[in-house]
């Protein structure tokens, strides 16, 4: 169930202006953009946001920059020069994301201004893994082995879709899916494959859902010889 987010709070203010306003509104003070939130942002989930120090009757807008699943939300400046509480969804899949806003010179009283807020939308996971041989030499057809943990916090991520990318020298020799266990671990025999000498390496991704944002992850490399 989406939540509205009533209260405005200016817990995260982040202002990025392309060029410092020479004549800010009001004088000396530039366009700024509160967020606000409670605990975890679920995606799909509504946020928040106030955009203050603005001319009024001027029009202003957000959007998150990463994506357009997410139709922008315009708002009319009032006299005191704020927007009111401005609410917004949050993209379905999990990740990071930036809230942006443009205002034009006219309406920020000098030059352009671009507000933006980083948000995190669902939870972030990291990935250690490791990349292992039956034998360090072609000749003798070796097993490539991945594995690993993946984790958020403290946390398994258990029971998540994973993509391995075997590679060597970038270019990719093997994909192959698999699963975390209960544990958030993970290992995947690479079989099948002829290999040649030469430095090999092994990208595990965790795809982006409705809990986690994606994370990829690059082992340290094999040499086969």
């Amino acid at each position: 169930m989406k939540k509205t987010l009533l209260a405005i709070v200016a817990a995260a203010i982040l202002v990025v202006p392309m060029s410092a306003p020479a004549l800010a509104y009001p004088a000396g003070q530039a366009p700024v953009i509160a967020f606000s939130t409670v605990g975890r942002i679920v995606p799909g989930d509504n946020v928040s946001v106030q955009i203050s120090r603005v001319k009024k009757n001027c029009v202003v807008s957000v959007a998150w920059a990463e994506t357009d699943s997410v139709d922008p939300v315009t708002k009319t400046i009032k006299a005191t020069g704020k927007s009111g509480v401005i609410t917004i969804a949050t993209p379905d899949s999990a990740g990071t994301y930036t809230l942006t806003s443009s205002i034009s010179g006219t309406c920020a009283g000098g030059d352009p201004v671009v507000l933006s807020k980083s948000v995190v939308v669902g939870k972030l996971a990291s990935i250690v893994g490791k990349i292992t041989t039956s034998s360090a030499f072609v000749s003798k057809n070796p097993t490539l082995t991945v594995s690993g943990t993946i984790k958020s916090g403290s946390l398994a991520v258990a029971n998540k879709s994973i993509i391995i990318r075997l590679k060597k020298g970038g270019e990719v020799v093997k994909t192959q899916n698999s699963t975390t266990n209960g544990s958030g671990a993970f290992s995947v025999s690479l079989t099948g494959t002829s290999y040649t000498a030469g430095l090999y390496t092994a990208e595990v991704e965790l795809p982006s859902g409705s809990i986690y944002g994606q994370t990829v992850k690059a082992t340290a490399a094999l040499n086969l010889r």
